[in-house]
């Protein structure tokens, strides 16, 4: 069966304490120390191996559903591939715009992430287990039983690691 993780960053991969720390550590030591780079904000190295056993452990692919996915798809393949990140990403959820052309949803601010990622869900027709990562609590109320919610100052943990992974395995 296949598996997607819905995967958002700021918040998971790029928690606030880290992102304030690094940027203070990078003023502080006059720009030696690399708090970014061609991408963007360097990612928590624990968060990113928090990661790397959902995508051990069950082998999901990745579609970003973070605003990062406004750089596009292929600026985020490369963005993985440069810092060796774990999964494969195999698209990214459409716009607030994608939704209300397609009739989803009648006003642009009435779209929430939730609304983005079931577009995504019916627009490829995927069947199999999915899981949502984010630190916003900005999903449809059928998606509840999918999501794993993060501390957006600490980002993705082990024990949200092992949620993900219990919700993607599970067989029905």
């Amino acid at each position: 069966m296949e598996k997607i993780i819905f995967l958002d960053i700021d918040g998971v991969l790029n928690p606030v304490h880290y992102m304030n720390a690094m940027y203070k550590m990078w003023k502080a030591s006059f720009n030696e120390i690399k708090s970014h780079d061609e991408y963007g904000q360097l990612f928590f190295y624990q968060n990113c191996e928090a990661l790397q056993k959902i995508v051990d452990e069950t082998g999901a692919k990745i579609v970003i559903s973070s605003t990062w996915r406004m750089a596009g798809e292929s600026e985020m393949k490369a963005l993985w591939k440069h810092r060796n990140l774990a999964g494969e990403i195999i698209g990214i959820t459409p716009t607030e715009t994608a939704v209300v052309e397609s009739g989803e949803a009648e006003f642009y601010d009435m779209v929430c992430r939730g609304m983005e990622i079931a577009h995504w869900i019916k627009h490829n027709n995927f069947t199999g287990n999915y899981v949502i990562i984010d630190d916003t609590e900005d999903m449809l109320k059928e998606q509840e039983q999918f999501f794993v919610v993060t501390n957006g100052y600490v980002g993705l943990t082990l024990k949200d690691a092992k949620r993900a992974v219990e919700i993607l395995n599970k067989t029905n």
